[in-house]
């Protein structure tokens, strides 16, 4: 065996053993491992565990109290779905599995997870999430450049739902000639960051007809409907036309005048064919049609046309902002309404019934079609398959005011 360096040393100097690794002039080699037996106790000692306690780490519980400690309002830590989970007793896998569709959870499990959510005010890292995964969580929503003409309640109940299901949301308002904006949703369509668009204005024709025109990015055209986009027209529905000149008709009126919204809107164009299929249906005459874009102020051109045909009676009005601009013409050339011509909206704003007089119009549950067409739009993304229910249209309900009545005899 040969010797250790340190033994060399001391025999240089006139000693044969090294105290510090040699026994009696033999390296005393390396340290024999230590053998702990199977139980876990040290061999050659005795151990045995006390059956009064339980000698296993536990993991402390932590309550609301402890995770806002950690992560709320005084610190700038932001809860992470590991805090939900502790919160809510489920696994972290649980809480990612709820973001991204809650769907496939037991009730109590999404009711547990939702009270932790609210609790902690949790809001996911998209932008982390989208890393991870490769999946988009960017929905663009598109809205017409008159925004203040279209109706906020249809983007709020679109704007919880997406939110609900983990998705971010970008508004984006259309604006331009019909070729910018076709310009625009083809850039939009051809994005690498969008998840999804859902459109509350008609698809440009510049986009094109055929299959291959067809999007790479999931769109749902909502409320409007496109054949091209397989859209759900709840809003292009125009019934509710027919029973408003049944009405009308009912009171007296037998000469009427509609103003029409822009005939690029499929909602426009049906309340339209609508109105004067039912005017044809019930012998009345219609002594022209106005063709609108939404506004107060072509409604109020639309009355200055309205004033000079003394013979009306009734207006029909595709919406309630150029309804009212139909009430302030007529008032200005000293036309009373109800008393010389009845005046009928569409739409149901939150306005309307404050307006003088207060205006009779069509109400529909604008805050369930935005949410049903998200609802829609992020099935598509997952690649869930469209049920027949989504083809149900909204209900509308006709609300009767002061600004219709019986025609003056």
């Amino acid at each position: 065996m040969r010797p250790c360096p340190a033994q060399l040393r001391r025999a240089r100097s006139g000693s044969l053993a090294c105290a510090a690794c040699c026994r009696n002039g033999t390296p005393a080699g390396p340290p024999k491992p230590r053998r702990v037996s199977m139980t876990g106790q040290r061999e050659g000692l005795s151990w045995s565990p006390d059956p009064s306690r339980d000698h296993r780490r536990k993991k402390p519980e932590r309550d609301a109290t402890m995770v806002q400690s950690a992560v709320g309002p005084g610190r700038s830590k932001a809860p992470t779905i590991y805090d939900v989970a502790d919160l809510a007793g489920v696994s972290h896998q649980t809480v990612s599995r709820y973001l991204k569709d809650k769907a496939k959870l037991k009730p109590a499990t999404v009711e547990r997870v939702e009270k932790a959510l609210s609790e902690l005010n949790y809001t996911p890292n998209l932008a982390a999430r989208s890393l991870r995964s490769r999946e988009l969580y960017r929905i663009v929503v598109v809205v017409p450049e008159a925004s203040l003409y279209f109706p906020l309640r249809m983007l709020n109940g679109a704007t919880e739902t997406a939110h609900a299901a983990g998705f971010r949301i970008d508004v984006v308002a259309m604006e331009g000639t019909a070729e910018a904006r076709a310009r625009r949703l083809q850039g939009l369509l051809a994005g690498e960051d969008v998840a999804g668009i859902l459109s509350f204005v008609p698809r440009p024709s510049k986009l094109g007809a055929s299959p291959e025109d067809a999007p790479n990015v999931p769109m749902v055209v909502a409320g409007e409907y496109d054949n091209r986009m397989r859209a759900r027209g709840s809003l292009a529905d125009g019934t509710a036309g027919a029973k408003i000149v049944e009405h009308l008709a009912s009171l007296g009126h037998k000469k009427f005048f509609h103003v029409a919204g822009p005939s690029t809107w499929p909602s426009a164009r049906n309340r339209l064919a609508v109105y004067e299929e039912t005017i044809a249906l019930l012998g009345l005459a219609s002594l022209g049609v106005a063709a609108g874009d939404w506004s107060s102020a072509s409604g109020y051109a639309a009355g200055q046309e309205i004033a000079a045909l003394p013979d009306v009676t009734a207006v029909v009005a595709a919406n309630d902002t150029m309804a009212m601009g139909v009430i302030r013409a007529l008032h200005e050339h000293g036309i009373p309404v109800p008393g010389q011509v009845s005046v009928f909206g569409w739409d149901d704003m939150a306005e309307s019934k404050y307006f003088i007089p207060s205006l009779s119009t069509v109400h529909m549950d604008l805050e369930a079609l935005g949410a049903r067409s998200m609802g829609e739009l992020i099935g598509r993304i997952r690649g869930e398959q469209p049920t027949d229910a989504g083809l149900t249209l909204a209900p509308m309900e006709l609300i009767f005011r002061e600004s219709i009545g019986p025609v003056r005899s």
